[in-house]
Protein backbone atom coordinates (compact mmCIF):
# COMPACT_ATOMS: atom_id res chain seq x y z
CA UNK A 1 0.00 0.00 0.00
CA UNK A 2 2.78 2.34 0.92
CA UNK A 3 4.27 1.54 -2.14
CA UNK A 4 1.05 2.29 -4.38
CA UNK A 5 0.38 5.42 -2.67
CA UNK A 6 4.02 7.05 -3.01
CA UNK A 7 3.33 6.39 -7.01
CA UNK A 8 0.04 8.22 -7.25
CA UNK A 9 2.27 11.09 -5.14
CA UNK A 10 5.08 11.08 -7.47
CA UNK A 11 2.26 11.25 -10.64
CA UNK A 12 0.17 14.03 -8.79
CA UNK A 13 3.33 16.06 -8.74
CA UNK A 14 5.43 14.89 -11.73
CA UNK A 15 2.25 16.22 -13.75
CA UNK A 16 2.30 19.72 -12.56
CA UNK A 17 5.64 19.95 -14.82
CA UNK A 18 3.32 19.13 -17.95
CA UNK A 19 2.05 21.50 -20.32
CA UNK A 20 -1.81 21.35 -20.40
CA UNK A 21 -2.94 20.47 -24.23
CA UNK A 22 -5.77 21.87 -25.43
CA UNK A 23 -8.06 20.65 -28.40
CA UNK A 24 -8.38 22.64 -31.19
CA UNK A 25 -11.86 21.74 -32.88
CA UNK A 26 -12.46 21.53 -36.66
CA UNK A 27 -16.30 21.92 -36.76
CA UNK A 28 -18.18 19.08 -39.00
CA UNK A 29 -21.86 18.84 -40.26
CA UNK A 30 -21.47 16.48 -42.81
CA UNK A 31 -23.86 13.95 -40.77
CA UNK A 32 -28.11 14.87 -41.76
CA UNK A 33 -29.93 15.23 -38.88
CA UNK A 34 -27.21 15.39 -36.47
CA UNK A 35 -26.62 18.69 -34.52
CA UNK A 36 -22.98 19.44 -33.62
CA UNK A 37 -21.66 21.77 -30.47
CA UNK A 38 -18.06 22.56 -30.61
CA UNK A 39 -17.02 24.79 -27.56
CA UNK A 40 -13.55 26.13 -26.53
CA UNK A 41 -12.40 26.10 -22.98
CA UNK A 42 -14.20 29.30 -22.12
CA UNK A 43 -17.89 27.49 -23.40
CA UNK A 44 -17.65 29.75 -26.56
CA UNK A 45 -18.67 28.04 -30.00
CA UNK A 46 -16.71 28.59 -32.68
CA UNK A 47 -18.18 28.89 -36.01
CA UNK A 48 -19.35 25.88 -37.93
CA UNK A 49 -17.97 27.05 -41.29
CA UNK A 50 -14.27 28.36 -40.26
CA UNK A 51 -11.40 26.70 -39.35
CA UNK A 52 -9.48 28.64 -36.85
CA UNK A 53 -5.65 28.40 -37.38
CA UNK A 54 -3.31 26.50 -34.64
CA UNK A 55 -0.71 29.00 -34.87
CA UNK A 56 -2.74 31.81 -33.68
CA UNK A 57 -5.00 29.50 -31.65
CA UNK A 58 -1.97 28.10 -29.51
CA UNK A 59 -0.39 31.63 -29.78
CA UNK A 60 2.71 30.13 -31.14
CA UNK A 61 3.83 33.96 -32.32
CA UNK A 62 3.84 35.45 -29.13
CA UNK A 63 6.44 35.11 -26.11
CA UNK A 64 6.46 30.97 -24.65
CA UNK A 65 5.22 32.53 -20.87
CA UNK A 66 2.67 33.43 -23.37
CA UNK A 67 1.49 30.15 -24.60
CA UNK A 68 0.15 28.66 -20.94
CA UNK A 69 -3.76 28.42 -19.53
CA UNK A 70 -2.84 31.64 -17.31
CA UNK A 71 -3.19 33.68 -20.31
CA UNK A 72 -6.71 34.38 -20.84
CA UNK A 73 -6.35 34.58 -24.46
CA UNK A 74 -4.22 31.15 -24.73
CA UNK A 75 -6.53 28.59 -26.50
CA UNK A 76 -9.36 30.57 -26.93
CA UNK A 77 -11.61 31.14 -30.23
CA UNK A 78 -12.42 34.61 -29.46
CA UNK A 79 -8.44 35.59 -29.68
CA UNK A 80 -8.02 33.60 -32.43
CA UNK A 81 -10.33 35.15 -34.09
CA UNK A 82 -10.67 38.80 -33.50
CA UNK A 83 -7.37 39.40 -32.28
CA UNK A 84 -4.55 37.48 -34.41
CA UNK A 85 -6.70 34.92 -37.14
CA UNK A 86 -6.77 38.34 -39.56
CA UNK A 87 -7.80 36.18 -42.65
CA UNK A 88 -10.58 34.43 -40.82
CA UNK A 89 -11.83 37.57 -38.34
CA UNK A 90 -12.17 38.89 -42.50
CA UNK A 91 -14.10 35.95 -43.68
CA UNK A 92 -16.48 35.82 -40.05
CA UNK A 93 -17.24 39.63 -40.84
CA UNK A 94 -17.98 38.77 -44.50
CA UNK A 95 -19.60 35.64 -43.22
CA UNK A 96 -22.13 36.87 -40.98
CA UNK A 97 -22.38 40.24 -42.10
CA UNK A 98 -20.73 42.08 -39.34
CA UNK A 99 -19.43 45.70 -39.21
CA UNK A 100 -18.45 46.12 -35.34
CA UNK A 101 -15.06 47.95 -35.38
CA UNK A 102 -14.38 46.21 -31.79
CA UNK A 103 -13.07 43.09 -31.66
CA UNK A 104 -15.17 42.33 -28.36
CA UNK A 105 -18.50 43.44 -29.06
CA UNK A 106 -17.87 41.80 -32.64
CA UNK A 107 -16.99 38.13 -30.57
CA UNK A 108 -20.06 39.20 -28.64
CA UNK A 109 -22.32 39.94 -32.08
CA UNK A 110 -21.06 36.55 -33.60
CA UNK A 111 -21.33 34.00 -30.44
CA UNK A 112 -25.47 35.72 -30.39
CA UNK A 113 -25.76 34.71 -33.90
CA UNK A 114 -24.35 31.19 -33.73
CA UNK A 115 -26.78 30.51 -30.81
CA UNK A 116 -29.84 31.24 -32.24
CA UNK A 117 -28.90 29.60 -35.29
CA UNK A 118 -28.18 26.06 -33.62
CA UNK A 119 -31.74 27.00 -31.78
CA UNK A 120 -33.53 26.89 -34.77
CA UNK A 121 -31.87 23.97 -36.08
CA UNK A 122 -32.91 22.12 -33.01
CA UNK A 123 -36.64 23.30 -33.71
CA UNK A 124 -36.43 22.87 -37.20
CA UNK A 125 -35.00 19.18 -36.39
CA UNK A 126 -38.11 18.59 -34.50
CA UNK A 127 -40.28 19.95 -36.55
CA UNK A 128 -39.32 17.83 -39.19
CA UNK A 129 -38.92 14.41 -37.24
CA UNK A 130 -42.48 15.47 -35.60
CA UNK A 131 -40.65 14.54 -32.26
CA UNK A 132 -39.62 16.98 -29.39
CA UNK A 133 -37.06 15.27 -28.21
CA UNK A 134 -33.06 16.34 -27.69
CA UNK A 135 -31.07 13.76 -27.23
CA UNK A 136 -27.75 15.75 -26.11
CA UNK A 137 -24.23 13.20 -25.80
CA UNK A 138 -21.39 14.80 -23.61
CA UNK A 139 -17.82 13.17 -23.61
CA UNK A 140 -15.20 13.61 -20.65
CA UNK A 141 -12.13 14.79 -20.49
CA UNK A 142 -9.32 13.30 -22.08
CA UNK A 143 -11.35 12.47 -25.39
CA UNK A 144 -11.20 14.82 -28.28
CA UNK A 145 -12.19 13.38 -30.90
CA UNK A 146 -15.28 11.15 -29.65
CA UNK A 147 -17.21 11.06 -32.81
CA UNK A 148 -16.89 7.13 -33.13
CA UNK A 149 -18.65 6.70 -29.79
CA UNK A 150 -21.26 9.16 -30.14
CA UNK A 151 -22.01 7.17 -33.56
CA UNK A 152 -22.13 3.95 -32.01
CA UNK A 153 -24.37 5.44 -28.79
CA UNK A 154 -26.95 6.98 -31.55
CA UNK A 155 -26.93 3.48 -33.10
CA UNK A 156 -27.80 1.92 -29.90
CA UNK A 157 -30.56 4.45 -28.35
CA UNK A 158 -31.95 4.17 -32.45
CA UNK A 159 -32.37 0.33 -32.25
CA UNK A 160 -33.81 1.02 -28.49
CA UNK A 161 -36.42 3.70 -28.89
CA UNK A 162 -39.35 4.15 -31.96
CA UNK A 163 -38.57 7.23 -31.39
CA UNK A 164 -37.21 9.65 -33.98
CA UNK A 165 -35.41 12.03 -31.58
CA UNK A 166 -33.04 15.04 -32.42
CA UNK A 167 -29.15 14.49 -31.43
CA UNK A 168 -27.04 17.24 -29.90
CA UNK A 169 -23.45 15.79 -30.19
CA UNK A 170 -21.28 18.21 -27.53
CA UNK A 171 -17.53 18.94 -28.35
CA UNK A 172 -15.81 20.16 -25.86
CA UNK A 173 -12.25 20.96 -24.65
CA UNK A 174 -11.50 18.38 -21.89
CA UNK A 175 -7.84 18.72 -23.07
CA UNK A 176 -5.79 15.75 -24.65
CA UNK A 177 -2.77 13.82 -23.46
CA UNK A 178 -1.80 13.26 -26.38
CA UNK A 179 -1.49 9.38 -26.31
CA UNK A 180 0.61 9.91 -22.87
CA UNK A 181 -0.50 8.92 -19.73
CA UNK A 182 -3.35 11.07 -18.11
CA UNK A 183 -2.21 11.32 -14.69
CA UNK A 184 1.42 12.96 -16.00
CA UNK A 185 -0.10 15.12 -18.28
CA UNK A 186 -1.07 18.00 -16.19
CA UNK A 187 -5.06 17.83 -17.93
CA UNK A 188 -7.21 17.14 -15.21
CA UNK A 189 -7.71 20.37 -12.93
CA UNK A 190 -7.76 22.74 -16.43
CA UNK A 191 -10.56 19.98 -18.18
CA UNK A 192 -12.55 20.03 -14.85
CA UNK A 193 -12.73 23.81 -14.84
CA UNK A 194 -13.69 24.22 -18.40
CA UNK A 195 -16.61 21.62 -17.88
CA UNK A 196 -18.61 24.29 -16.01
CA UNK A 197 -17.94 26.89 -18.18
CA UNK A 198 -19.49 24.67 -21.12
CA UNK A 199 -22.40 23.61 -18.98
CA UNK A 200 -23.12 27.41 -18.38
CA UNK A 201 -23.23 27.80 -22.90
CA UNK A 202 -24.94 25.09 -23.15
CA UNK A 203 -27.63 26.27 -20.34
CA UNK A 204 -28.06 29.50 -22.81
CA UNK A 205 -29.22 27.40 -25.72
CA UNK A 206 -31.85 24.87 -23.77
CA UNK A 207 -33.62 28.27 -22.41
CA UNK A 208 -34.93 29.38 -26.15
CA UNK A 209 -36.17 25.76 -26.83
CA UNK A 210 -39.62 25.00 -25.60
CA UNK A 211 -40.52 23.56 -22.23
CA UNK A 212 -42.66 20.60 -23.17
CA UNK A 213 -39.41 19.61 -25.08
CA UNK A 214 -38.13 16.30 -24.07
CA UNK A 215 -34.24 16.80 -22.84
CA UNK A 216 -32.09 13.98 -22.42
CA UNK A 217 -28.81 14.07 -21.48
CA UNK A 218 -26.65 11.30 -22.07
CA UNK A 219 -22.71 11.63 -20.43
CA UNK A 220 -19.10 10.00 -19.70
CA UNK A 221 -16.68 10.59 -17.17
CA UNK A 222 -16.21 14.71 -16.14
CA UNK A 223 -19.22 15.00 -19.02
CA UNK A 224 -21.18 15.10 -15.78
CA UNK A 225 -19.88 18.31 -14.57
CA UNK A 226 -21.12 19.59 -17.41
CA UNK A 227 -24.46 18.43 -17.26
CA UNK A 228 -24.77 19.81 -13.78
CA UNK A 229 -23.76 22.95 -14.48
CA UNK A 230 -26.56 23.03 -17.26
CA UNK A 231 -28.86 22.11 -14.58
CA UNK A 232 -28.05 23.89 -11.39
CA UNK A 233 -25.06 25.63 -10.02
CA UNK A 234 -22.99 23.88 -7.77
CA UNK A 235 -21.23 25.47 -5.34
CA UNK A 236 -17.99 22.94 -5.19
CA UNK A 237 -15.20 25.20 -6.58
CA UNK A 238 -12.68 27.24 -4.58
CA UNK A 239 -13.55 30.73 -3.59
CA UNK A 240 -11.90 32.14 -6.16
CA UNK A 241 -13.12 29.87 -9.26
CA UNK A 242 -16.47 30.41 -8.02
CA UNK A 243 -16.42 34.13 -8.07
CA UNK A 244 -15.46 33.88 -11.43
CA UNK A 245 -18.07 31.61 -12.77
CA UNK A 246 -20.54 34.41 -11.28
CA UNK A 247 -19.34 37.64 -12.31
CA UNK A 248 -17.68 36.66 -15.82
CA UNK A 249 -19.55 33.66 -16.67
CA UNK A 250 -22.78 34.60 -15.07
CA UNK A 251 -23.78 31.68 -13.69
CA UNK A 252 -25.94 32.87 -11.31
CA UNK A 253 -27.97 35.15 -13.85
CA UNK A 254 -28.75 32.57 -16.91
CA UNK A 255 -31.52 30.47 -16.18
CA UNK A 256 -31.36 27.06 -15.53
CA UNK A 257 -33.39 24.68 -17.55
CA UNK A 258 -37.38 24.71 -17.61
CA UNK A 259 -38.43 21.88 -19.55
CA UNK A 260 -40.79 19.87 -18.45
CA UNK A 261 -39.03 16.65 -18.89
CA UNK A 262 -35.41 16.15 -18.26
CA UNK A 263 -33.56 12.86 -17.55
CA UNK A 264 -30.40 12.70 -17.12
CA UNK A 265 -28.19 9.20 -17.30
CA UNK A 266 -23.88 9.27 -16.75
CA UNK A 267 -21.91 6.61 -17.29
CA UNK A 268 -19.03 6.10 -14.74
CA UNK A 269 -19.36 10.29 -13.63
CA UNK A 270 -16.25 11.34 -12.66
CA UNK A 271 -17.68 13.47 -9.89
CA UNK A 272 -18.35 13.42 -6.27
CA UNK A 273 -22.16 12.64 -6.33
CA UNK A 274 -22.95 13.93 -2.94
CA UNK A 275 -20.50 16.99 -3.56
CA UNK A 276 -22.55 18.07 -6.32
CA UNK A 277 -26.50 16.79 -5.83
CA UNK A 278 -26.13 18.45 -2.32
CA UNK A 279 -26.59 21.75 -4.82
CA UNK A 280 -29.47 20.41 -6.58
CA UNK A 281 -31.70 23.04 -5.87
CA UNK A 282 -29.13 26.00 -6.61
CA UNK A 283 -31.09 26.71 -9.75
CA UNK A 284 -31.50 30.23 -11.28
CA UNK A 285 -33.61 32.46 -10.76
CA UNK A 286 -33.49 31.44 -6.72
CA UNK A 287 -36.54 29.66 -5.76
CA UNK A 288 -37.22 27.85 -9.30
CA UNK A 289 -37.49 23.82 -8.92
CA UNK A 290 -35.67 21.58 -10.86
CA UNK A 291 -36.97 19.82 -13.78
CA UNK A 292 -34.89 16.89 -13.54
CA UNK A 293 -37.52 13.73 -13.36
CA UNK A 294 -34.74 11.03 -14.18
CA UNK A 295 -31.06 10.27 -13.07
CA UNK A 296 -29.61 7.01 -13.79
CA UNK A 297 -26.18 6.25 -12.77
CA UNK A 298 -24.00 3.62 -14.51
CA UNK A 299 -21.38 3.14 -11.72
CA UNK A 300 -17.91 0.93 -11.45
CA UNK A 301 -16.11 -0.62 -8.63
CA UNK A 302 -13.17 -1.35 -10.86
CA UNK A 303 -12.51 1.33 -13.64
CA UNK A 304 -9.35 2.51 -13.58
CA UNK A 305 -10.10 5.86 -14.20
CA UNK A 306 -13.05 6.57 -11.37
CA UNK A 307 -11.38 4.28 -9.12
CA UNK A 308 -8.09 5.92 -9.61
CA UNK A 309 -6.86 2.69 -9.71
CA UNK A 310 -8.73 1.26 -6.89
CA UNK A 311 -7.12 3.60 -4.28
CA UNK A 312 -7.93 7.17 -4.33
CA UNK A 313 -11.32 7.88 -5.93
CA UNK A 314 -11.78 11.28 -3.72
CA UNK A 315 -8.16 12.20 -4.19
CA UNK A 316 -7.06 14.60 -6.86
CA UNK A 317 -10.05 15.41 -8.02
CA UNK A 318 -13.19 13.47 -6.46
CA UNK A 319 -14.33 10.61 -8.88
CA UNK A 320 -16.43 9.00 -5.96
CA UNK A 321 -20.11 8.69 -7.80
CA UNK A 322 -18.47 6.50 -10.93
CA UNK A 323 -16.46 4.36 -8.87
CA UNK A 324 -19.51 4.15 -6.22
CA UNK A 325 -16.51 4.45 -3.52
CA UNK A 326 -17.79 3.41 0.17
CA UNK A 327 -21.46 3.60 -1.38
CA UNK A 328 -21.85 6.82 -2.70
CA UNK A 329 -24.13 5.90 -5.13
CA UNK A 330 -26.49 4.87 -2.46
CA UNK A 331 -26.01 8.09 -0.26
CA UNK A 332 -26.60 10.54 -2.73
CA UNK A 333 -29.91 9.37 -3.83
CA UNK A 334 -30.42 9.23 0.07
CA UNK A 335 -30.13 12.85 0.06
CA UNK A 336 -31.83 13.68 -3.30
CA UNK A 337 -35.21 12.38 -1.51
CA UNK A 338 -34.98 14.88 0.98
CA UNK A 339 -33.51 17.26 -2.08
CA UNK A 340 -35.70 16.35 -4.44
CA UNK A 341 -38.41 13.76 -3.48
CA UNK A 342 -40.11 14.09 -7.50
CA UNK A 343 -36.91 12.65 -8.81
CA UNK A 344 -36.31 9.41 -9.73
CA UNK A 345 -32.93 7.42 -9.30
CA UNK A 346 -31.64 4.48 -10.52
CA UNK A 347 -28.42 2.74 -10.07
CA UNK A 348 -26.43 0.26 -12.59
CA UNK A 349 -23.30 -1.32 -11.52
CA UNK A 350 -21.44 -2.26 -14.40
CA UNK A 351 -18.61 -3.87 -12.85
CA UNK A 352 -19.18 -7.02 -14.29
CA UNK A 353 -19.70 -7.35 -18.42
CA UNK A 354 -21.97 -10.07 -18.01
CA UNK A 355 -24.99 -10.20 -15.07
CA UNK A 356 -24.14 -11.23 -12.35
CA UNK A 357 -26.17 -11.32 -8.90
CA UNK A 358 -22.84 -11.11 -6.49
CA UNK A 359 -25.05 -11.25 -3.35
CA UNK A 360 -25.57 -14.90 -3.25
CA UNK A 361 -21.94 -15.67 -3.95
CA UNK A 362 -19.62 -16.67 -1.46
CA UNK A 363 -15.79 -14.59 -1.20
CA UNK A 364 -14.17 -17.40 -3.56
CA UNK A 365 -16.40 -17.03 -5.91
CA UNK A 366 -16.83 -13.97 -6.23
CA UNK A 367 -13.24 -13.81 -6.58
CA UNK A 368 -13.43 -16.07 -9.36
CA UNK A 369 -15.11 -13.55 -11.33
CA UNK A 370 -12.17 -11.32 -11.47
CA UNK A 371 -11.84 -12.07 -15.48
CA UNK A 372 -15.44 -10.40 -15.97
CA UNK A 373 -14.50 -7.50 -14.38
CA UNK A 374 -14.85 -4.07 -16.28
CA UNK A 375 -11.68 -2.20 -15.65
CA UNK A 376 -11.54 -0.35 -18.69
CA UNK A 377 -13.35 3.63 -18.89
CA UNK A 378 -13.95 4.12 -22.40
CA UNK A 379 -17.87 4.35 -23.45
CA UNK A 380 -17.41 1.54 -25.82
CA UNK A 381 -16.90 -0.67 -22.96
CA UNK A 382 -19.38 0.46 -21.13
CA UNK A 383 -21.98 0.04 -24.30
CA UNK A 384 -21.09 -3.71 -24.56
CA UNK A 385 -21.31 -4.35 -21.18
CA UNK A 386 -24.38 -6.47 -21.22
CA UNK A 387 -26.10 -4.10 -18.09
CA UNK A 388 -25.97 -1.14 -20.89
CA UNK A 389 -29.68 -2.41 -22.42
CA UNK A 390 -30.46 -1.78 -18.81
CA UNK A 391 -29.18 2.12 -18.30
CA UNK A 392 -30.74 2.66 -21.68
CA UNK A 393 -34.13 1.15 -20.61
CA UNK A 394 -34.21 3.50 -16.93
CA UNK A 395 -33.36 6.50 -18.89
CA UNK A 396 -35.68 6.78 -21.51
CA UNK A 397 -38.61 4.28 -20.19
Amino acid sequence: MKKNLSFFIILFFASCVFKAKNVLMIPRSDESGIIKLYYDREGELYPPDVHVTPYYFYLQQLKKSKTKQSNPEFATVESALTRYDSLSKDFVRKQYHLEDKDSNRLFRRLQNILQKNVILQMKKSMNEKKCKHLIFLIHGFNDPAPDAYYFSLRSDINAYTKEKPTYVEVYWDGLTSLGAHPALAGIWEYAQTNSAKVGLGIRKILNNIDTDTKITILTHSLGASVATHILFNPFTWPEKFQEKLEADYQSDKIPTPQQNDIRLGMLAPAIGGTDEFNFINNTVPTGTTTHLKILVVGYNHYDYAVTKGGLFPRWFGNTSFGADAKKEVSKTFDGLKQKAPDLKTVGIDFSYIKKINTDTLSKKAIKALKPLRQYQHAILFYEKNEHFVDFLHALLQ
